[in-house]
């Protein structure tokens, strides 16, 4: 049976133990759950993985998979039909390394480690119906703007380039938090992203777009959810994004990771900053276009309506289809950097009629000197199947000052009944 009860994974977490949120970290498959987040023991950065085993409720040991080089690089994970699980790890603005299981549905042992692309980080990994490895991530240069790529690795073939599906409009530091998804057939490819563009790095400007791009040919193709085809690589110009954001005008929009309804209707959610507050919103596909558009504030428990949302989480149906939206509440004050801030805690919100009414509660207890942030949902990603109670994991403890910084935080495993 599956553990009723919060977990501690490690106590040796990284300041960035359970991010990035697009990066799935937990696979559910035939009776087990793998766990993967970086850590940071002392002799470094180093991707560790656990296993619950439901019928006795145990977990395994900590296993240690690899290192990464610094605390951008955590890892993505996925599981194939035979239950060989895949993880890709390590870089920021490197070479990736992956791995397969050595069994199925076994995280104890890993085989040959494969290195591929170049100046990549931020993984997001799936497998396709066929067994293909399908992944994106940023890819940074010296003198031409970012661009978010797409690589695939077919059964016993390495790693191929298939092209750029998003381009920066900006030559200086790009992100874009793509979250990738499945349609319920496992067919038709779904992207959402934040596109985070510079226009000005000395003066730290940031222009935003929020959107979601689908793709019937597993990556090849891509066109606007309105079926419109799109030249690639793609623009925030050209994607129709839900909401935009410009610090120069007071307003940042962020995302986090997105699902797909078990009727195939993509919903993601995003928040908007600005100087008096953060609001997050849920955001539903309409079949006729556009997006209904559900104020997530409003669900919250009263004493905590007054808090800022920042928006760091994500969607997932449950196995009974329940809609579960976890995000992160802030009590921030004017001017305060909202990145690691300590007056942070982890909601949930819950609805049975599909966005329609939600039940909300904190999932951590308010503690005003330690942040519990970045919490990765369970999500499917090939052929895991969603547990009637997914999880999700976070981190318990400061972001630290550095890339390299070596720290002791938490990291914990949550199921949400």
């Amino acid at each position: 049976m599956m553990s009723p009860a919060p977990f501690l994974l490690s106590a040796t977490g990284s300041g960035r133990a359970s991010a990035y949120l697009e990066s799935g970290k937990i696979i559910t498959f035939r009776g087990r759950t793998h766990v993967t987040w970086l850590d940071t023991p002392p002799e470094g950065f180093r991707i560790k993985i656990r296993t619950l085993d439901h019928a006795s409720g145990q977990w395994s040991s900590a296993v240690t998979v690899g290192e990464a080089v610094d605390n951008h690089g955590g890892p993505a994970l996925t599981v194939d039909a035979a239950g060989y699980l895949h993880i890709v790890y390590f870089s920021h603005h490197h070479p990736f390394r992956y791995h397969r299981s050595v069994r199925p549905n076994d995280a104890g042992e890993w085989g040959e480690m494969e290195q591929f692309g170049r100046d990549l980080t931020y993984p997001t990994l799936l497998c396709a119906p066929d067994g293909t490895l399908v992944l994106s991530a940023r890819r940074s240069f010296e003198n031409r703007p970012w661009e978010l790529e797409l690589w695939i690795k077919a059964p016993g073939r390495p790693w191929t380039r298939r092209g750029a599906v998003l381009r920066s409009r900006q030559p200086n530091y790009s992100q874009f938090a793509a979250s990738m998804a499945w349609s319920p057939d496992h067919r038709r490819l779904f992207l959402s992203f934040r596109i985070y563009e510079m226009p000005d790095y000395e003066k730290k400007e940031a222009v935003t777009a929020v959107g979601c791009i689908t793709s019937p040919d597993g990556g090849e193709t891509w066109t606007r959810l309105d079926g419109a085809p799109l030249m690639l690589p793609a623009s925030a110009d050209e994607v129709d994004p839900i909401v935009c954001g410009d610090s120069r005008e007071g307003r940042i929009a962020d995302t986090g990771s997105m699902a797909l309804s078990p009727a195939g209707v993509p919903h993601l959610t995003y928040s908007v900053k600005t100087p008096q507050g953060a609001e997050t919103f849920l955001a539903v596909a309409r079949p006729d276009g556009g997006w209904r558009q559900i104020g997530l504030n409003q669900f919250l428990p009263m004493e905590f309506r007054d808090w800022a949302m920042v928006h760091q989480g994500g969607v997932a149906f449950a196995a009974d289809g329940r809609l579960i939206v976890v995000g992160t509440l802030q009590n921030l004050r004017a001017g305060e950097e909202a990145w690691g801030h300590p007056g942070t805690e982890i909601a949930r919100f819950t609805s049975r009629d599909g966005g329609g009414s939600f039940t909300a509660e904190l999932l951590t207890p308010p503690d005003p000197k330690v942040p519990h942030w970045l919490p990765n949902l369970e999500k499917p990603t090939g052929f895991n199947v969603m547990p009637a109670q997914p999880g999700l994991i976070y981190t318990a403890g400061g972001a630290g000052a550095g890339l390299g910084d070596v720290l002791s935080n938490q990291v914990w495993w949550r199921p949400l009944a």
